[in-house]
């Protein structure tokens, strides 16, 4: 049996203005009532379809879910472009392009989360399995389907991700 292990990293916790107010980990930020700081990726094919990950069984935030290309917590004193380049370093192995389309946020019993989504051309990578486990395309329409018949095949911020993906496609 896979055990699940919560890492208590530290960092910037923000106000809903997302102005830092100290250090700390995601488990204080609840407790005061901040917010900690996340990126999401997603990684356009030739065809326009976008590049789902599976997470492993192991994680602690949406374990077995599916989510966004890469993502992941931004860094103490890291702008959330730098921490969106390096997730995409560190779980894909790739550096490419990538334009923040928006913010979202991610309220729950267990994430106060402020969210950037960045997108860009998918180009060949190679996965950590610590990260992911699987990857595969799907079309936005598709995604939209599926998500309406298995909604929690997907992690809560992938829900509201493709939301501000959407968003951004239809304002273009």
């Amino acid at each position: 049996m896979n055990k699940i292990i919560k890492h208590e990293y530290k960092h910037d916790l923000v106000d809903f203005e997302d102005r830092k107010i100290k250090i700390g980990t995601t488990t204080e930020a609840k407790k005061l009532k901040l917010f900690s700081r996340c990126v999401h990726i997603l990684l356009i094919n030739k065809d326009g379809e976008l590049m789902l990950s599976k997470r492993p069984p192991t994680t602690y935030n949406y374990p077995n879910k599916i989510s966004s290309s890469a993502g992941g917590h931004v860094d103490i004193g890291e702008t959330y472009k730098t921490a969106a380049q390096r997730e995409l370093k560190e779980e894909l192995g790739i550096h490419t392009p990538i334009k923040d389309i928006g913010r979202f946020d991610v309220i729950t019993p267990n994430e106060r989360t402020i969210h950037h989504l960045f997108i860009g051309k998918y180009k060949k990578v190679t996965a950590d399995p610590k990260e992911i486990i699987s990857f595969h395309f799907l079309s936005p329409t598709a995604i939209k389907r599926d998500i309406r018949l298995h909604p929690r095949k997907y992690a809560k911020s992938f829900h509201e991700a493709f939301k501000c993906f959407m968003n951004y496609k239809n304002n273009i």
